[in-house]
């Protein structure tokens, strides 16, 4: 399992923000409306990280040999989840990346200054999220003592408890 780089978190973030401008421009135009955002989606992202960030800490413990209720299998499945933390965070943030700017773009009315406020409480919400995805991949990863390629160039596959 290899490391998920920022910029390809970046790169998720920037187009999901692209595609969601343009696709809620489009809808704006032609129906004159958009659909509500609510809190919903920045608590769905903070649970999600909450948990995520709970089992990170009982990697710790456990690479610490520390007494904790992880298990070798439960650390390989927390370092999955964060590394689908980091990449699903960008990309749901992105989506209301894209709705603030579209909202903020809008003229100005009572519904587009709700929608900016959902949208950037949402965006912040996954974007704490999708932090704590790369905290706690960084927290599972086994260091063989080697950099990410091993002898050879080829892949040493220790990436991840």
């Amino acid at each position: 399992m290899r490391r998920t780089r920022w910029t390809s978190a970046l790169a998720w973030f920037a187009v999901a923000s692209v595609a969601a401008w343009a696709a809620g421009d489009v809808v704006l135009r032609h129906r004159g409306w958009l659909p509500s955002l609510t809190p919903w989606g920045a608590l769905v992202a903070l649970g999600i990280a909450g948990i995520v960030l709970t089992c990170g800490l009982a990697v710790r413990r456990l690479r610490a040999r520390e007494r904790t209720w992880m298990t070798p299998t439960g650390a390989a499945i927390t370092a999955a989840a964060a590394q689908a933390s980091a990449h699903v965070g960008a990309v749901v943030g992105g989506v209301y990346g894209g709705q603030l700017v579209l909202a903020l773009l809008s003229p100005d009315s009572p519904a587009m200054g709700q929608h900016a406020w959902s949208a950037g409480g949402s965006l912040v919400a996954c974007l704490i999220w999708c932090i704590i995805g790369f905290v706690v991949e960084h927290w599972c990863v086994i260091s063989d003592g080697e950099d990410e390629d091993g002898p050879g160039g080829a892949p040493s596959g220790g990436a991840a408890a």
